[in-house]
């Protein structure tokens, strides 16, 4: 039996390896024919300017101030639709450790790319707390349209 096990998992790994080995090649024939002109021409501040803008694992987690600079809260989440576009950003305000926070669907264009790997939202705390929220276990249905609807309104003027 364990032999036959062995087998179905070797057979496994080896197919993987064939099937990735001429993405794998082309990846390093790439990468050993240097940077591309588009790459090579970034310096090292536009690079890490196009991360913090692009790269989801670069957002989760940062900030999220007023305008005045005051934080609100953190980037806990971020909500694609079935295109791939990013529609809200889940953040994170109050609690402790991840305990007793609050929850706020922010629509992304009511956040701007602040000047210290934040994001900006222009309104106020009291605002804030106004607006519909939840808990890490009682998420809103967020394809239910006119929840979004309402929930749109406290942050876009």
């Amino acid at each position: 039996m364990h032999h036959a096990a062995f087998r179905i998992l070797t057979g496994t790994v080896v197919a993987i390896a064939l099937c990735a080995a001429p993405r794998l090649a082309a990846a390093q024939a790439s990468a050993a024919a240097g940077p591309t002109p588009a790459t090579a021409a970034m310096t090292s501040a536009q690079r890490h300017d196009w991360e913090r803008v692009h790269r989801l694992s670069k957002i989760i987690g940062t900030d999220v101030r007023t305008k005045s600079g005051d934080k609100v809260g953190d980037i806990k989440d971020v909500i694609v639709d079935d295109a791939g576009n990013v529609k809200l950003a889940i953040v994170s305000t109050g609690g402790f450790l991840g305990l007793g926070d609050t929850m706020h669907a922010v629509p992304w264009e009511a956040l701007s790319l602040g000047t210290r790997d934040d994001r900006v939202i222009d309104i106020d705390k009291s605002r804030l707390k106004e607006a519909p929220h939840f808990t890490s276990r009682t998420w809103p249905n967020l394809g239910d349209e006119k929840w979004l609807a309402d929930n749109r309104r406290f942050y876009i003027h």
